[in-house]
């Protein structure tokens, strides 16, 4: 009878049982890795989405603030309504859903309540009276100012490079965004915020007036002077 020769051969020749250690955290990186990438691709994703939702927040918006104006022999939309008494009324928002051009959440507050298309997705905060989008106080006038008047539509120079509506930074109170920034972005660290930079690579959402929408940086916000006053005739 021959002898039993499995069990001289060497622990390499045998069969194998199990991972080793080495083996083990080998696999368990590659799973981090993965896994690692998986999240910032879902991340990006999820990200651009909420950036596409806003881009069609604006062009709803803007084309309401469009319609407007060619309703209203092509007076553009005013910053702030005037009250009877001289004192200042409802804000542009305010004004376009009591007329009716955008709808406003019923049961939660004045409208146009920060919900739905007045809320920019990628806000880190939730709107209440005030919404997460503003227009150019300088190139929108207050109806108050007799002398000025409305300004009209058809008074936009530049229309495919002007700022009719875009994303802006909350206010003091956290639950509230502004509805207008100051024409000239060197005032941009007072007050009334400056343009939001929310979404991907620091980039900022704006409806011009030709309803066309772009994301850009603050520098090219400011490189491309769509808020300055001289792009107004």
């Amino acid at each position: 009878m021959q002898p039993i020769q499995s069990l001289h051969l060497p622990i390499s020749q045998r069969a194998r049982k199990g991972f080793t250690l080495v083996e083990i955290l080998v696999v368990i990186t590659i799973i981090l890795v993965l896994a690692a990438i998986s999240f910032s691709v879902v991340g990006k994703m999820r990200n651009q989405a909420k950036s596409m939702v806003c881009i069609g927040n604006l062009k709803q918006v803007g084309n309401a603030i469009i319609t407007y104006s060619v309703d209203n022999n092509d007076q553009m939309l005013p910053l702030q309504g005037n009250k009877e008494d001289g004192s200042r009324g409802d804000i542009w928002p305010v004004i376009l859903a009591k007329a009716g051009y955008l709808w406003a959440t019923p049961n939660v507050g004045p409208p146009p309540c920060g919900k739905g298309v007045w809320t920019c997705p990628s806000c880190d905060f939730m709107s209440n009276a005030y919404g997460a989008y503003g227009i150019v106080e300088g190139i929108f006038n207050y109806t108050e100012n007799a002398a000025a008047g409305p300004k009209r539509m058809s008074s936009i120079g530049r229309p495919s490079a002007t700022w009719l509506l875009g994303d802006v930074m909350q206010t003091t109170n956290p639950k509230k965004g502004w509805y207008a920034i100051w024409k000239n972005p060197a005032q941009w660290a007072s007050n009334h915020g400056p343009a939001a930079a929310r979404h991907g690579s620091n980039r900022t959402n704006v409806c011009m007036f030709d309803g066309h929408i772009e994301s850009l940086t603050t520098k090219e916000l400011k490189d491309k002077k769509i808020t300055y006053p001289e792009t107004v005739r």
